[in-house]
């Protein structure tokens, strides 16, 4: 019988404790960075659980969304209903289909992608929104990001241009494929950072 990849079990805390870390979140926004440093990991563990064959990276974002989405409106959750938990998984869920959604319409050429351009003031070059570096929100998604995501991110920062540099920071070869590969991360970061400064609504 052929052996299967290890994957990262879903090991939630207790559900009483996540209920204690949802409430602490209520009374102080400043615990978001651990709040999401609780569920975070599950979150994901639970997504590639149940999508075998979809992109880690993907679900790795979709689970970052999700907790990003559930920092900006907690009291949105009720307890009475789902456990938190299975809240999450169905924010992560649906954030992930969103993604793919709109990944097919840009492939079909119907809208522009690269709609987000950040610059070090962190504001977008139409001006639509500002992003508070010092947040807790923003910090919390920070903090979660990939190594590799966190160089470009700082190299976004600093007004870096050049794909070469971008790809040493995620550790890409350069090729015909380093581009695109650079891409894909600094469109992740924008999104993700835009949903931070409330430019995208859940």
């Amino acid at each position: 019988m052929p052996n299967t990849p290890t994957r990262p079990a879903a090991d939630w805390p207790p559900a009483e404790a996540l209920l204690a870390a949802w409430r602490r979140l209520i009374d102080d926004p400043d615990t978001a960075a651990e709040f999401a440093e609780a569920v975070l990991t599950p979150l994901a563990a639970s997504l590639a659980d149940r999508h075998r064959r979809a992109d880690p990276d993907d679900l790795a974002t979709a689970a970052g969304d999700a907790v990003l989405a559930f920092l900006k409106r907690p009291g949105a959750y009720d307890p009475v209903r789902l456990p938190l938990a299975n809240y999450l998984l169905l924010i992560a869920k649906r954030r992930r289909l969103n993604r793919l959604d709109a990944e097919r319409r840009h492939h079909a050429g119907r809208i522009p992608w690269d709609c987000v351009e950040l610059d070090a003031a962190g504001r977008n070059d139409r001006g639509d929104f500002q992003l508070d570096f010092d947040g807790p929100e923003l910090a919390a998604v920070v903090n979660q990001f990939p190594d590799g995501d966190r160089r470009v991110w700082q190299l976004m920062l600093g007004g870096e241009r050049r794909t070469e540099a971008f790809a040493d920071a995620l550790g890409v070869t350069l090729g015909p494929g380093a581009a695109a590969h650079v891409k894909r991360a600094k469109d992740r970061i924008k999104a993700r950072l835009k949903r931070a400064a409330g430019g995208d609504d859940d």
